[in-house]
């Protein structure tokens, strides 16, 4: 396990307040040690964490988040809910193309990075068309990772943003093709869209309702 050591000398700025993360150990009158012992690391990593814990990677947020029994999210960014960028929109019927031109961290608009994700690697579409409605009306965010499944046998069987081979952006549930490497994509209330190759797929990370998002500050 890498040792995530800070550099000597380091110390915590007394003026900056106490982060949500270091307010956990403190609320269980745990010491650093303690902390240490339960996630797998040393003391010197924790007093690390707690003084920029949104600094952190993902891998040390799960670890914490299960020794104290919260989000990942929450020890991360304390009280605060992260937002994660929109970067364009997704076809549930309407034939639409993905924009994703932003730079990394930005959309045209921002909504709440759902529980569990990581609003590091997360971003969001919405959903233009009604063939996975009632379940996804039109207008719908959607999440899913920047970075799609290395293996697309792994998305069988689930709801994902798919890149169809010199074809559209969609929200389909992703089902076995015909033909060995080629897939089946079914909607709500449309027609299969039968045995076609798959550019990349990554499977949806939560949805909310299109008025939750707002504009980029």
């Amino acid at each position: 396990m890498a040792d995530e050591t800070p550099k000597r000398g380091r110390k915590r700025d007394p003026d900056r307040p106490i982060s949500g993360l270091a307010a956990l150990r403190l609320a269980r009158g745990q010491t650093l040690r303690q902390v240490a012992d339960g996630v797998g690391t040393v003391p010197s990593n924790v007093s690390k964490f707690e003084m920029k814990p949104e600094a952190m990677r993902w891998y040390w947020a799960k670890r914490f988040a299960d020794y104290y029994g919260v989000d990942p999210a929450t020890v991360m960014f304390g009280g605060r809910v992260p937002v994660v960028p929109v970067v364009g929109y997704v076809g549930a019927g309407a034939a639409v193309e993905l924009v994703d031109s932003y730079p990394k961290g930005s959309g045209l608009l921002e909504a709440p990075c759902p529980p569990g994700a990581d609003p590091k690697k997360t971003i969001a579409v919405i959903v233009r068309g009604d063939s996975q409605a009632p379940t996804i009306p039109d207008g719908w965010i959607i999440f899913y990772s920047r970075d799609p499944e290395p293996d697309l046998s792994s998305v069988v069987n689930k709801l994902c943003v798919v890149k169809v081979v010199d074809g559209p952006v969609l929200l389909k549930q992703v089902r076995r093709g015909y033909t060995p490497g080629k897939f089946n994509l079914l909607s709500a209330n449309a027609p299969m869209i039968e045995d076609v190759a798959l550019e990349w797929a990554a499977p949806s990370r939560g949805m909310i309702p299109g008025d939750l998002a707002h504009k980029t500050t």
